[in-house]
């Protein structure tokens, strides 16, 4: 990528995510992260993880309602490095009841953060918010067309609450104009 230089694979690390939409109208976001080792990673205390092997293999997944709240939390660990680590899965209960949104991530650092949870669950959370907000949002947006053509008026701001996030989105930009024509005053 960077140019003609020899590199060596050290480490792999994959975030899978999947978005299922039930019969019920909730929807079970699941994200495992799992962080394989290209060459023998030593410990003093435990064995050591073999090349090809995982030193992760982790998994947490939420029922999301379609208010962006969390109806449900189960993490697991298919692989860890630690005998504790497994200790910390029962506090990600405590999201049950959060809303995904305006400092979402701030709320589940303050409830499972630091010595209460397990790092890379926690990290992983935001992609299960990405990932309930991309598998959602077609739903969202028919809703609010089938109810009013003009996004000025539409009930539910989420639906258009990237707007003005990215170079591609920002306000008075070329996608906006296309997209969403009547947010250009915005």
């Amino acid at each position: 990528m960077f140019g003609e230089s020899e590199r060596e694979l050290m480490h792999t690390r994959r975030i899978t995510c999947r978005a299922y939409r039930r019969k019920d109208g909730l929807w079970e976001i699941e994200a495992t992260v799992t962080d394989e080792k290209a060459h023998e990673m030593v410990f003093r205390s435990r064995e050591s993880v073999q090349p090809g092997k995982n030193l992760h293999d982790l998994t947490i997944a939420f029922l999301i309602d379609g208010e962006f709240t969390i109806r449900d939390v189960e993490a697991r660990m298919q692989t860890a490095p630690w005998p504790t680590c497994p200790d910390s899965l029962a506090a990600y209960r405590r999201l049950i009841g959060l809303q995904i949104g305006a400092g979402f991530m701030r709320q589940v650092r303050e409830r499972v953060g630091g010595e209460e949870g397990c790092v890379h669950l926690t990290d992983l959370i935001t992609q299960v918010g990405n990932t309930y907000t991309q598998a959602s949002w077609p739903d969202r947006i028919a809703r609010q067309l089938a109810a009013e053509p003009d996004p000025r008026r539409w009930t539910d701001p989420r639906v258009t609450a990237f707007v003005g996030e990215c170079k591609a989105w920002r306000h008075g930009g070329d996608t906006v104009r296309r997209e969403y024509p009547e947010l250009l005053d915005r």
